[in-house]
C-alpha cells in the first residue's frame, strides 16, 4: 500500500515495522509514543491514536486493518517473536530498501519461510524491540552469532534437515490454509470439513506436544526434545499455564516437529514420508511409529483423567465424519494414561 510521504507499505509488513521505517517522516519521538500506546506494537488497530494519525495520511480504519491485520489470533507475545528469515532480510537490503519484519514470522504454526523453505532463524531475545530488524541483521552481518555453537546457546536451534522442512511445510500451508477458509477439504474425507474443527484440534495437538518441562524425565511436551538441554522453567502454575508457555515459545525446530506430528494425525503425507525424518527429531520410542493412535496415546502427556475428558470433549464435539476420519487418534487417547507432570 502505497501513502503519500511515507515509505511504501511491504507485503506482510508489521504495522511496527512500518512505523519504524516511517520514522524520518513522522518523527522518532511520535513513533516512541504510539508505539508506546499499543498494546501490541505489530497488530494493535483499535488504538486511537494510531488510528487518528492513519486517518490524517489518507487511511481508514477499515484499509489500516486489511493492510496490517492478523490473519490468526494463534500470536505470539510481542516480546517472544525472535524468529525471522534472513535471506529475506538481505533481499530487502539488497534492494535498497529498509529490511522489514514479516507477520507470518509472528504465528505460531508457521516456522518455515515459505519464500525460501527453510527454517527461520532466531535473534537473541535480548534484541527484541522496535528496531528489531535492522539490529539482527546487522547482528549477522557482523558475524555476532557464531553457528557452530547454535547448539550450545538457548535461543539458537540445529540446522534441520531439508526433508523435515519441507514436511513440516506442507503442515504449515495447510494450517496456514484453514486459517483463511470457513471450510477446506481433506483427503479421504467426502465433504469439505469446517475450519474452527480442524483448527481446536491442531490447537490441542500443538499445546500437548509444546509445552515446556514441568517433572523430568516426562514432563516436556514430545516435540521439544532438541531443547531437552535447557533449564527447568519455573512458577509454572498449572498444566494450562504450560501449554500457554508452550505455545508461546517461538523456538522453530520444535514448531517443526510439532507441525509434523499434527500433519500424521491429519494424514497430510505417507507414513514413509515421516518415516525417513523421525530420527533427526528426537523423539521417543513410543511415538516413533507415526501412527496416529501412538502419537495419541503416548505422545499427549495429559496430566490427569480431568484433562483427558477435557480434551475427549473437544474430539467428541466433532462432526461424525471428521471424528471417523481420526478414529485412530480418539480411540489412542481415550486409552491414554495421565502422567504425572507435576511434583
Amino acid at each position: 500500500m502505497k501513502i503519500f510521504g511515507l515509505p511504501i507499505v511491504r507485503y506482510d509488513e508489521c504495522l511496527a515495522s512500518w512505523l519504524v521505517r516511517s520514522a524520518s517522516v513522522i518523527g522518532e519521538e511520535d513513533v516512541l509514543r504510539f508505539s508506546q500506546s499499543l498494546e501490541d506494537p505489530d497488530f494493535d488497530l483499535n488504538n486511537e491514536m494510531v488510528i487518528d494519525f492513519l486517518s490524517r495520511v489518507g487511511v481508514n480504519p477499515e484499509s489500516a486493518r486489511r493492510c496490517f491485520g492478523a490473519q490468526t489470533n494463534w500470536l505470539f507475545p510481542w516480546e517472544n517473536r525472535a524468529a525471522y528469515c534472513l535471506l529475506c532480510m538481505q533481499e530487502d537490503v539488497a534492494s535498497g530498501r529498509s529490511p522489514y519484519w514479516r507477520k507470518s514470522w509472528c504465528y505460531l504454526h508457521c516456522p518455515i519461510c515459505v519464500k525460501h523453505r527453510t527454517l527461520l532463524v532466531l535473534a537473541d531475545p535480548n534484541s527484541m524491540g522496535l528496531q528489531k530488524a535492522w539490529i539482527v541483521f546487522v547482528e549477522e552481518c557482523n558475524d555476532k552469532y557464531d553457528r557452530k555453537t547454535r547448539n550450545e546457546v538457548q535461543w539458537r536451534q540445529p540446522g534441520a534437515p531439508t526433508k523435515a522442512v519441507i514436511l513440516a511445510l506442507r503442515v504449515q500451508g495447510f494450517l496456514t490454509a484453514v486459517h483463511k477458509a470457513g471450510f477446506i477439504k481433506i483427503r479421504g474425507m467426502d465433504r469439505p470439513v469446517r475450519g474452527a474443527d480442524i483448527l481446536a484440534v491442531a490447537r490441542l495437538l500443538l499445546e500437548n506436544f509444546l509445552f515446556p518441562r514441568l517433572r523430568p524425565p516426562c514432563g516436556d511436551g514430545v516435540a521439544r526434545a532438541m531443547q531437552s538441554g535447557f533449564p527447568r522453567i519455573s512458577g509454572i502454575r498449572s498444566i494450562e499455564h504450560a501449554k500457554w508457555l508452550g505455545c508461546s515459545d517461538c523456538n522453530v525446530y520444535s514448531r517443526m516437529t510439532a507441525l509434523i506430528l499434527v500433519g500424521c494425525v491429519f494424514k497430510l503425507f505417507p507414513a514413509s514420508r515421516f518415516i525417513d525424518v523421525r530420527m533427526s527429531l528426537g523423539l521417543h520410542s513410543d511415538v516413533y511409529s507415526g501412527e496416529a493412535y501412538d502419537i495419541a496415546r503416548y505422545g499427549m502427556r495429559l496430566s490427569s483423567r480431568r484433562e483427558i475428558g477435557y480434551a475427549m470433549g473437544i474430539l467428541n464435539a466433532l462432526p461424525e465424519d471428521l471424528k471417523v476420519y481420526l478414529e485412530d487418534f480418539i480411540n489412542g487417547l481415550a486409552r491414554s494414561r495421565p502422567e504425572l507432570l507435576f511434583g
